[in-house]
């Protein structure tokens, strides 16, 4: 082996031997950052274990929250298509059934013809929110070609933020695109 094979031979160990150092050093850093973010997610897990601990203590030190069952109460409630009016409500009667739940029906009209019509059975799922199974007809002469838009099954009735009625949730109207209709109840001198 000639000096020269020597010296490329001494400069490719060196090369060789940095190499490997970084390799190793690149290694134990990752297999340390691993180690880190397991350190930190056992960390993570043992915190939120406390924090469910101190929910459930809490679930339990409480009283379960339910909804009243009178909360929906007999009577005459107010109810308006805004196609129809706003201000010249129809109304609603609301009788007790059972389970919470109660019969519902009623009509909003004007003078052309148009039509809310409603009828079911409803009952308070929270504060905000009502279920209602039954139909809900509308006939507005100005939508849907004139023809009646029929709802029927379960529906939802909600009062968002601070409102004092209750909506419709299926707003789309039967003519589709951007026309909603909003069916809205209101607790009138009743309580809803």
């Amino acid at each position: 082996m000639s000096f020269r094979d020597m010296m490329l031979l001494k400069k490719f160990s060196t090369v060789l031997f940095f190499v490997l150092l970084i390799a190793a050093c690149t290694e134990n850093k990752i297999k340390q950052d691993d180690k880190a973010k397991y350190e930190l997610l056992l960390r993570e897990n043992d915190s939120l274990k406390k924090l469910l601990n101190t929910q459930d203590s809490l679930k339990k030190a409480l009283k379960p929250i339910t909804v009243n069952k009178q909360a929906l109460r007999t009577g005459k409630h107010p109810i308006t298509l805004q196609w129809i009016s706003w201000d010249k409500p129809g109304y609603v009667k609301v009788i007790p059934i059972a389970n919470s739940w109660y019969l519902i029906s009623g009509t909003q009209n004007n003078e052309n013809g148009d039509y809310l019509k409603i009828a079911g059975k409803i009952r308070r799922l929270s504060v905000k929110e009502l279920e209602f199974e039954g139909r809900i007809e509308t006939l507005v002469s100005s939508i849907n070609k004139g023809k009646p838009c029929i709802k029927e099954g379960k529906q939802t009735f909600y009062g968002k933020g601070n409102r004092k009625y209750f909506r419709l949730q299926n707003m789309t109207s039967c003519e589709g695109g951007m026309v909603v209709d909003y069916i809205d109840i209101y607790p009138g001198t009743s309580s809803l």
